[in-house]
């Protein structure tokens, strides 16, 4: 039985870049070298994309480049560390006296980075903000009916039923981030989206829109030590292989990467390249209220004549792995070659496409074609590869901002849309915003294929047993790949990050993306 996993919570990544000097130039000053931190300094880290729908508001923004970069900002409840324990951040402790309620001790002496005191009344502003309809991962809070203040340092959760995934909610690291009630709350939508109100060690400070987002240090910070860098600046390498360039120039000391081949050079031109893990999957949503995708034998037919091998292997020249939902590098991941229509057999999809009455149908795919590049390759292919079964594939290279509304307000598409997605909290939320009332990704409403797989999400979610929740996990990954309610053609990194760590100290990459290391991490000349 697979293990329980936590996890923090669409779309296309961001790259960070900070003003610095060449990899393996110069000795390091005395102490450096023994793990002494050095107070401050500007590091510049290269990014592929910046926030682009809802800017940095946490409560609209869902976006990786927001996501990634808020995170140095913000703050959640709880969080987990590089092995997935639930360890304390804003709350100190919590305890569940019933299957009904939660309840959160806050962390005493902390204050916002604009000196206002951090208290109950903004875990509960956040948490109802988040519960509005259209909030960013509202559906993660289906269950919560109410929050509220029990003291000026504890907050309780009321819940309609038992939530088995809740703690992982609060606990991934960008899935719900502490706001300020005072300074969020007074903001306009215009503030909200171009300045930052949090507790988290650094805190933004001038956004160059196409250029670069600069934060400082936030000097109000509660961590026990740090940040010990100054400035970090967040420079935007559209095209990636510029940022390489930059890499091998030695003009940044830090970079994200979304091509894995270009990363790899990278770390050739002495750069240190961190773990990266499949944690993002190419997810491609459908639409089957209309045109040939509401036929299921039409969609088992797509499936099948897909080579998820060739995928990996050469449109993502084997970085990447075969997976379903949810990706193949979290720990509640199925065995996607054990999964139904997930072996390659173009003959079987034909017999399916005639059996339809549509052996010859045309489905289109929108996908950001001004971002992800690295991805284009996984779109190009499987338009081949269903050419071989009959079904024609028109691709739609789509702006980002164009594509954005669908992920951000739930705006409909034709057929297919390709997003890419962050890692989420837990397993079943990735299936969440596809099946539950209100998802974006949700047209299956009145859909007999979905019912099953939407109970069983709704039996996992409300789960607390670890292997009752990871054996309902497998049955609605199978139920999902038989009735076809998304396709996912591989799994990738969500970033490959490198960097100088001749200059960089104290820094390494984690699970989630949020760059928490850089709040102990520092430089030197």
């Amino acid at each position: 039985m697979k293990k329980l996993f936590a996890w923090g919570a669409a779309l296309v990544a961001v790259t960070v870049m900070l003003g610095g000097c060449a990899a393996g130039s110069g000795p390091s000053p005395s102490g450096a070298d023994e793990g002494t931190p050095v107070p401050g300094g500007t590091l510049t880290w290269g990014i592929p994309a910046e926030p682009d729908a809802g800017g940095l508001d946490p409560m609209v923004a869902t976006t990786v480049a927001a996501e990634t970069i808020n995170a140095v900002a913000y703050d959640t409840l709880l969080a987990q560390d590089d092995d997935g324990k639930v360890i304390p951040a804003l709350a100190t402790s919590w305890k569940q006296p019933d299957d009904l309620t939660w309840v959160f001790e806050l962390r005493k002496g902390v204050t916002f980075a604009d000196g206002t005191p951090f208290t109950a009344d903004d875990v509960v502003y956040s948490f109802q903000e988040r519960m509005k309809p259209g909030a960013a991962n509202a559906t993660y809070l289906s269950s919560v009916d109410s929050v509220e203040k029990t003291g000026d340092l504890e907050v309780t959760f009321h819940f309609s039923q038992p939530d088995g995934t809740f703690l992982d909610a609060v606990s991934a690291r960008q899935t719900f981030y502490i706001v300020s009630k005072d300074g969020y709350g007074k903001a306009t939508d215009e503030q909200r989206q171009t300045q930052t109100f949090g507790t988290g060690p650094f805190q933004l400070k001038d956004w160059k829109q196409g250029v670069s987002l600069t934060f400082e240090k936030n000097t109000n910070y509660w961590g026990e030590s740090g940040p010990y860098i100054d400035t970090v600046v967040f420079e935007l390498y559209p095209d990636e292989s510029t940022m390489l360039a930059a890499v091998q120039q030695g003009s940044v000391q830090a970079a994200s990467f979304l091509d894995g081949t270009l990363a790899s050079q990278a770390e050739q031109a002495g750069y240190t390249l961190g773990d990266a893990a499949y944690r993002q999957n190419l997810a491609i949503y459908i639409n089957p209220e209309s045109g040939p995708l509401s036929d299921l034998r039409v969609r088992r037919a797509f499936s099948l004549a897909l080579d998820r091998k060739a995928l990996v292997d050469t449109a993502m020249m084997g970085m990447a792995g075969i997976s379903f939902v949810p990706p193949a590098g979290d720990r509640g991941a199925p065995d996607a070659n054990g999964l139904p229509y997930y072996t390659h057999d173009v003959a079987e999809a034909k017999k399916l496409l005639a059996e339809a009455g549509q052996p010859n149908p045309q489905i289109t795919l929108r996908y950001m074609g001004d971002v992800a590049q690295a991805h284009h390759p996984v779109y190009e292919m499987m338009q081949q590869q269903l050419a071989e079964a009959g079904i024609t594939l028109k691709l739609e290279a789509t702006p980002l901002a164009e594509i954005a509304p669908v992920f951000t307000s739930g705006e409909s598409w034709t057929d297919l849309v390709a997003i890419p997605g962050s890692p989420r909290a837990s397993a079943v939320f990735y299936l969440e915003p596809v099946l539950l009332p209100g998802g974006v990704y949700n047209h299956w409403d009145g859909n007999p294929d979905a019912e099953h797989a939407r109970d069983l999400l709704k039996e996992a979610k409300k789960t607390a047993d670890p292997d009752a929740y990871a054996k309902l996990v497998d049955e609605l990954a199978q139920e999902a790949a038989d009735k076809v309610l998304e396709f996912v053609p591989a799994a990738v990194p969500v970033y490959y990050e490198v960097w100088d760590s001749n200059r960089l100290h104290g820094y390494k990459s984690d699970t989630y993306y949020s760059r928490f290391h850089l709040a102990q991490s520092w430089l030197t000349e």
